[in-house]
């Protein structure tokens, strides 16, 4: 048991958890930007597929045209929700499509090679979060809990197969130069 301590073994189920994610991530992006409907999400069309996303959820909310708040009383999607849509990310759909469309290849990318794994797997759930307040499911909820496990859980075991390993002590060093961490403990 003593080997459940050590970040050599523990490291191999976290790379586990780290590829899965990361290939998700990567195959949902690479079909956003390099597929055949990637027009409508970066191309001249940039912005259709989010918007079209978008205002279905809406139509899942209280805001919808049809809402019926004795038939409903809770919708899919809840009303601060759909007026952050309505406000803000649907008049700048074609903004938020190509950060949709590249966040998930750059995250799947950063989770397979290993490197700025906590950042990665933050976007990720921050992008699943979005996803599931606007009323989808799909893989979001398993890919959330996956996330945030390696962002909560990992510690130095996430990073020990991948290029974290070589990355974060020149990262830490970085970040102490500015007086951004906190200096090691003498001892």
């Amino acid at each position: 048991m003593k080997a459940l301590n050590q970040p050599k073994f523990t490291g191999i189920l976290w790379l586990v958890a780290r590829l899965w994610l990361g290939y998700e991530w990567l195959t949902a992006g690479m079909e956003k930007v390099f597929g055949e409907g990637s027009a409508v999400w970066v191309g001249p069309k940039a912005g259709t597929a989010v918007a079209g996303f978008l205002k279905g959820a809406i139509a899942k909310s209280a805001l919808a045209p049809d809402f019926d708040p004795t038939k409903n009383a809770h919708p899919a999607v809840q009303t601060w929700y759909a007026i952050l849509v309505r406000d803000v990310f649907l008049p700048n759909a074609a903004l938020f499509s190509y950060m949709v469309a590249f966040g998930e290849l750059l995250v799947g990318v950063a989770l397979i090679l290993g490197i700025f794994t906590h950042f990665a797997a933050l976007m990720g759930i921050l992008m699943n979060l979005a996803y599931l307040f606007a009323g989808t499911t799909s893989t979001n909820p398993n890919m959330l809990v996956v996330g945030m496990v390696i962002l909560l859980a990992g510690g130095v075991a996430v990073g020990y197969y991948g290029l974290d390993y070589f990355a974060r002590p020149i990262e830490q060093k970085v970040l102490r130069r500015a007086h951004l961490a906190p200096e090691p403990l003498a001892g």
